[in-house]
């Protein structure tokens, strides 16, 4: 059976708390749909993942905001998501025509919120924004001046206002002193240099016990010793290993058992993320992206037949590090004894671990038309994905 590619990406609150997830879809590895008109095909292509994968296994409890045309709005077959959980967002190229406007009352009517995309007042999606309950606006095209001009074509309308592709911290700074209450991009996902300051305590003794977990050498004794030491962890190591996630059908009581029955590599990978999730200030939804990006590595080397596949959930698990960390990733590395394959890979995405890392943002932006991993086909990469989200979404509840 044909599989369909899901990337999603988060929208963040004020908080930089997830509010919700754009969904991106394609049809296929290649984008080829042949002679079935695109955005037709699009749209039973989303139609069909959400009946075989579930909108819950993508989005949980969140809203997901989804891509439509003209032509999706028009078939009133193709729309026939629950309405208080999808938001219907309308490219910036979608004018008021009749039948347009009739689709959008049709929808308002069943309860859909309509997002504008792309907005700017001379832009044909700006003569729908009377019907909008949200506007987006990117945040890559506009300045200060700019934005302000844009704004006050807003004037009056009742619409909450959502930046995308906010980049850097400076221009999510902007667009929140403009009023905005939502925002989108890689910003999160990136390091912040802070000059001139040091390492919080809390952050220096993260990196110190990650430094040792790390150590391919380290001892059984003494992976047990740094874990019992903490007794927060091994609480939450012993959690992990009496769940079903760890798939033991046996009762574990003691860390020493559980690094016997789960293997020393899966404990280790395990300390590391419990430890990146304890700093105080981490968003969490990195440390939901980082697992992602670890099982999707993880599981392309297990269908490759790749060996050291513990190696590739580390470095799934360590791309997200400097954002974590507020640091650049060299940085970081220096002190971590890992190989110099693993450091090519984590900064400079070099070597076969670095294309799975590549591999992983691809599918997280959506970007189907340039992914691949050694001779998996399209259906095999879309699978990982899906598989990844949900076992990401299990784990960091169990977390």
């Amino acid at each position: 059976m044909t599989k369909c590619f899901v990337g999603r990406q988060p929208i963040f609150d004020g908080e930089n708390d997830v509010y919700a997830y754009e969904l991106l879809y394609r049809d296929s590895l290649s984008n080829e749909v042949g002679a079935v008109n695109r955005s037709v095909a699009t749209a039973r292509t989303v139609i069909d993942s959400f009946v075989e994968v579930g909108l819950e296994n993508v989005v949980g409890q969140r809203p997901a905001f989804l891509n439509v045309d003209e032509s999706f709005l028009i078939d009133p077959g193709l729309v026939s998501f629950p309405s208080d959980r999808v938001v219907l967002e309308l490219h910036e190229l979608i004018g008021a025509t009749p039948q347009t406007v009739e689709a959008i009352d049709r929808l308002k009517g069943l309860g859909y919120r309509i997002a504008l995309d792309g907005y700017r007042r001379a832009l044909p999606v700006a003569e729908l924004l009377e019907y909008a309950d949200i506007v987006k606006i990117d945040a890559s095209r506009v300045d200060e001046e700019s934005l302000a001009v844009e704004l006050a074509s807003l004037q009056g309308a009742d619409v909450t206002l959502i930046a995308k592709n906010v980049e850097t911290r400076e221009r999510r700074d902007m667009m929140a002193a403009a009023g905005f209450d939502y925002f989108q991009g890689h910003y999160l996902c990136r390091p912040q240099i802070i000059v001139g300051e040091r390492l919080p305590a809390n952050r220096v003794a993260i990196l110190e016990l990650v430094s040792k977990i790390c150590d391919p050498n380290i001892e059984f004794d003494e992976l047990e010793q740094l874990i019992t030491m903490d007794a927060a962890l091994s609480v939450r190591i012993l959690r992990f290993v009496n769940s079903p996630l760890s798939g033991l059908t046996n009762e574990v009581d003691s860390i020493h058992q559980a690094i016997v029955m789960v293997g020393r590599n899966i404990i280790r990978n395990w300390v590391m993320l419990l430890a990146m999730a304890s700093l105080n200030d981490t968003i969490p939804e990195l440390v939901t992206a980082a697992l992602v990006r670890a099982r999707i590595c993880e599981q392309l080397a297990s269908a490759e037949n790749l060996p050291s596949q513990d190696s590739f959930f580390t470095v799934g698990l360590f791309s997200l590090m400097d954002a974590m960390m507020s640091r650049p990733m060299p940085e970081l590395l220096e002190d971590l004894p890992f190989t110099d394959e693993v450091k090519a890979a984590l900064i400079d995405r070099g070597g076969v671990r670095g294309q799975a890392i590549r591999c992983a943002q691809l599918l997280e932006e959506g970007a189907t038309e340039t992914i691949e991993f050694g001779n998996l086909e399209s259906d095999q990469i879309a699978q990982i994905y899906l598989d990844a989200i949900r076992w990401a979404d299990q784990t960091v509840a169990g977390v």
